[in-house]
């Protein structure tokens, strides 16, 4: 029996849109230092149902949190490279 719940990605409603879906993971974008969120949901259409899982990346500001800011404490961080790449995000010194 675990002693602790595992974690699971903290789940956020998105704008525009009656979504609601995990947040995988924050990205800064260098080239302007604007933040977006990896989105994990499924949709349900048609008849007979048919389940399509999506993913995408959108900013930070369409995201409504739907659980205590604790929750997202463990959402991993990265920085999108003006060069492409991905790497870890750090805090800014000071």
């Amino acid at each position: 029996m675990y002693s602790k719940t595992p974690w699971s990605p903290p789940i956020v409603a998105m704008s525009g849109s009656e979504a609601v879906g995990h947040l995988l993971a924050w990205e800064q974008h260098e080239r302007d230092g604007s933040w977006h969120g990896w989105i994990s949901w499924v949709q349900s259409t048609g008849s007979p149902i048919r389940h399509r899982h999506h993913v995408a990346c959108v900013r930070a500001g369409s995201l409504t949190p739907l659980e205590p800011p604790d929750a997202y404490a463990g959402v991993p961080r990265r920085v999108m490279g003006k060069d492409g790449r991905i790497r870890a995000w750090r805090p800014a010194a000071g």
